[in-house]
Order: C-alpha cells, then structure tokens, then sequence
C-alpha cells in the first residue's frame, strides 16, 4: 500500500516544519550525497554501530537521519513524512514536533545498533542511514492522535483505495514486526533497519497517546471553568489560547 493523501486539519495554518525537514532530506541527498553517488559523504554522515558504541561520532545519531541510501529509498520515507507529518505537527505544535522527528529517530537508531551489537561481526561496521526511525515515530503519533482519519492509499499500487489509518499504519507496523522477528540475519545483511523502525514507533506511539490524554484533560478544564455553561443539549465555554 503507498499512501498518497490523507483528512487534513483545517484552520491551523500550515505545517512549515513538516516541510522544511522534508527539503533537508532532500537538500542532503541533492547537495552533499550527490545523488547517493558520493560515498565518501553518506558513510560520513551514516551512524556506524563500531563507533557508536565506542563513544564516537555521536552527531552521526543525528545526521544518520538526513542521510539515504538512494533515490527509492528517499523517494519513500518523504512520501510517508508529506502524508502523515502535517496533520502531527499542527496538532502537537512545531517545537514538540521537531522533538519528536529527532528523539524518535535518534532512540529508534540506538536500538537498532543495540541489536547490531548482539549480532557482531560485521552488522557493527554497516552503515546506518535513513529517516525511517523517525518518520516511524510520526506515523505512530498520527495512529494514536488520528486513529479515525481515512488514509487514501494505492492498493497493489494503483488502485486508490480509502483505508482507515489503524489499517494502513498498523498493517505497516506488523510488516515492521516481522521483519524483526526474521532475527539477526538481517542486521549482518545490512537489510531494512527494522528495530529501528520499531524503537521510533513505540517511543513515539506512548508519548503521543500520553499528549492525547492530558490534551483531553486540557479541554474538559476548560468546558468545566466559570466561562462555559450548557443549555437544551449544548455545552458552549470561552477558551482563551495565549
């Protein structure tokens, strides 16, 4: 299933950090990978497990995350990170998601590199690269923070398809969980990161449910102040937004 569109918010401006992670993405590969062809650049800026662990290059967590490893690659994460992002970001606010993009990444990249570290050998010299780790964490804010929204999707890539993003996105999630099952072979392979992709989402998946809550707990402050009332079946009340 590739997802191409989704239920917007309406009324909250736009999702300008969304976008200016989306151009970093690209600028990255554009401008310093050269297409993915400057190897020199991306094992630069890759999170390598060997060193990681060691106490080294740790900024790598971070530009790991900006990195691809080739035009499918990137073509896909910013797929998933246009359709899923903008609805998070204006329901969470920039500063919270920009936080969560980069912890979900960063915490998402160390499990993987913990699993590295259990399989050895040569799984602790493969170069990390990708935004999936914390684009997993945004998808799994807009699980818990959307359940209901309708996700429009290609099903078997070219049938459009309206799906519920419990489907769409949990459906992803098990992919995810059982790329992890297939063990360590897959880590010594250099195969698709998929504890990462599963530490961003967890990660992400409890914070964003825990937002939600005191979210709720924000608005029925409000509806029970001295400025709100109810009459005939309605409730109305006066929220100030400073």
């Amino acid at each position: 299933m590739i997802p191409i569109g989704d239920d917007n918010i309406q009324g909250r401006g736009k999702a300008v950090v969304n976008w200016i992670l989306i151009g970093l993405n690209v600028a990255v590969f554009v401008f310093i990978q050269r297409f993915a062809l400057n190897d020199y650049a991306t094992v630069a800026l890759a999170a390598i497990p060997s060193y990681i662990l060691s106490g080294q290059r740790l900024f790598t967590l971070i530009t790991s995350q900006f990195t691809h490893a080739g035009f499918m690659h990137i073509i896909g994460n910013m797929l998933f990170l246009a359709v899923f992002g903008d609805n998070v970001e204006l329901r969470i606010g920039k500063l919270r998601y920009i936080l969560l993009y980069l912890i979900s990444g960063t915490l998402g990249m160390l499990l993987q590199i913990f699993a590295a570290a259990m399989a050895g050998g040569q799984a602790l010299q493969t170069p990390l690269v990708g935004a999936s780790a914390a684009i997993s964490g945004v998808l799994a804010a807009y699980l818990a923070l959307f359940p209901g929204n309708r996700v429009l999707v290609l099903l078997f890539y070219f049938i459009p398809t309206a799906l519920s993003a419990w489907i769409v996105i949990g459906f992803w999630f098990v992919l995810q969980v059982l790329g992890g099952l297939s063990g360590l072979t897959s880590i010594q392979s250099g195969d698709t990161a998929y504890y990462a992709h599963i530490g961003g989402f967890v990660v992400a998946y409890l914070w964003s449910r825990n937002y939600k809550k005191r979210e709720r707990e924000r608005i029925q402050a409000r509806r029970s102040g001295p400025g709100s009332g109810s009459a005939d079946g309605f409730y109305w009340w006066i929220v100030d937004d400073k």
